[in-house]
């Protein structure tokens, strides 16, 4: 006969379940990663804390990133339907959607398969580029070659600026490439609309770089559109070349090292978390920065 074990193998259930809730509850309270050093007590609220802006940041900014494709994939498809024929005003309608879909939006082209701009949006920034042949730009050889969207990095615009595209491939009624759309947005705008609000009245700041080391967004407006590998501001502070190369190699992480303060005054210690954001392929490093 088997042996009544109920109130034994119950009591053992309990003890499990009371030492993994502590467990639970205690890496919640004192969160270490293997990027990250043994935080000290004091450290350890704000390390979760950075931890959760971080995530809940990369979750807000990729939805944006993605409500923004679709609207671009959808343009893409009602222009299918009615052909890339630069003199149907009718174009226009789903063009003026895709610019008005977001204030980070800039200017919305199509450009036929041979490469020549046939239409865009807004007039004051592209009448310039209609006619004009762009089938040298490295973003759209991509884009003819794999018949998939794209999500640039930031790169110099023909009609001047700086911004990265949203393309999406258009086909005819045979579905061949007829051509594309193209939606050219600022990402500093993307991910400040969410970043100022996601640390107010906390030592926080958000950074956001390509895994090229240049700057998407920062905290100091100056330091956007920077190159941090090839930055003379950098010279004197070899921790940020060692930082930016440990953020750009992996997708999350964690570093410290001495920069200057907000505002440039005096040179600090800071310690950064960072996570990866981005579409398509294309890999943003998302980065919280506390002084310590």
């Amino acid at each position: 006969m088997k042996a009544d074990t109920g109130p034994i193998t119950t009591i053992i259930s309990i003890f499990i379940a009371a030492a993994l809730i502590s467990s639970v509850i205690f890496t919640a309270g004192c969160l270490h990663t293997e990027e990250s050093p043994a935080p000290t007590c004091d450290d350890t609220a704000a390390h979760a804390e950075m931890q959760q802006i971080l995530s809940t940041l990369q979750g807000d900014i990729n939805t944006r990133l993605l409500i923004l494709d679709t609207t671009a994939a959808e343009t893409a498809g009602e222009l299918s339907e009615m052909g890339l024929d630069a003199s149907c005003a009718c174009n226009y309608v789903p063009l003026s959607t895709l610019l008005y879909a977001a204030p980070s939006c800039k200017t919305v082209i199509t450009v036929g398969r041979d490469g020549t701009v046939l239409t865009g949006l807004p007039a004051s920034k592209t009448d310039m580029l209609i006619g004009k042949n762009l089938g040298n730009q490295t973003v759209i050889q991509e884009l003819f070659s794999t018949r998939q969207a794209l999500m640039s990095d930031l790169f110099p615009l023909a009609q001047g600026g700086y911004a990265s595209v949203i393309e999406y491939p258009v086909f005819n009624e045979e579905e061949k490439l007829a051509g594309l759309v193209s939606l050219s947005f600022a990402p500093d705008v993307i991910i400040g609309e969410y970043a100022v609000p996601a640390v107010e009245d906390t030592p926080y700041t958000i950074m956001a770089a390509q895994t090229d080391g240049r700057v998407l967004y920062d905290a100091d407006p100056e330091e956007i559109g920077k190159e941090t590998f090839n930055e003379s501001l950098y010279e004197d502070f070899p921790e940020i070349l060692d930082f930016a190369h440990h953020y750009a190699g992996n997708w999350s992480g964690y570093d410290t090292y001495a920069f200057y303060d907000t505002g440039f005054g005096e040179v600090v210690q800071k310690e950064a978390y960072w996570t990866t954001i981005g579409i398509h392929g294309t890999e943003w490093r998302l980065i919280i920065i506390r002084e310590t």
